[in-house]
């Protein structure tokens, strides 16, 4: 199957192996695939990223931001807010029942764990991701796999986190980067 997939495509799943591996991540996943991808400007899936206002640095800015209690965005709990849930309720609840320390260690990111030479295999998310690739330029009826594949991948598996925030609050839907990703490759062709 590799081999239907563009040099960008490989570059976009080599890179993001190579990020995984840099942070110390046991395996590559879906996040470390997002990046290596808006990290390849001459790729497509870059270029339709861009156009939104997505680049690596944004998505990277994003990840930097600590999270709030319990590992939630403020976003995360506005959204839970908008569907009926009390989170200061929740919170207050969790350390009665669990005490005060409860929350200790909940938002701090777990220490990298240092790979081997050859860097960090990918996860079964991220070949999951790569899979819906293949079936995504089957579906568009595409001889290869381009990174403009493995974008729509990665939306329609759905990331989550920080990432999740910055797609949302940068508009980035399947169904228009799909629309994206098709005049670009109109208009490459």
């Amino acid at each position: 199957m590799f081999e239907r997939f563009t040099r960008n495509a490989r570059r976009v799943i080599t890179s993001g192996v190579a990020i995984a591996t840099e942070r110390g991540a046991a395996k590559a996943g879906p996040e470390h695939l997002l990046l290596g991808l808006a990290g390849d400007e001459r790729s497509t899936g870059a270029r339709v990223l861009a156009e939104y206002g997505v680049t690596a640095a944004v998505l990277r800015a994003a990840e930097a931001t600590p999270p709030g209690r319990a590992g939630l965005t403020d976003a995360e709990i506005t959204a839970l807010r908008a569907v009926g849930v009390d989170a200061e309720e929740v919170f207050r609840l969790v350390e009665e029942a669990f005490g005060p320390d409860a929350w200790d260690g909940a938002d701090q990111p777990q220490p990298p764990r240092r790979r081997g030479h050859f860097g960090a295999p990918v996860d079964q998310r991220a070949k999951k991701v790569i899979e819906l690739g293949l079936h995504e330029a089957v579906a568009l009826r595409h001889r290869e796999i381009n990174s403009g594949h493995l974008l729509l991948a990665l939306l329609k598996h759905g990331m989550t986190g920080p990432m999740s925030v910055v797609l949302t609050e940068h508009g980035v839907t399947y169904d228009d980067a799909k629309r994206r990703v098709l005049l670009a490759q109109y208009e490459a062709a």
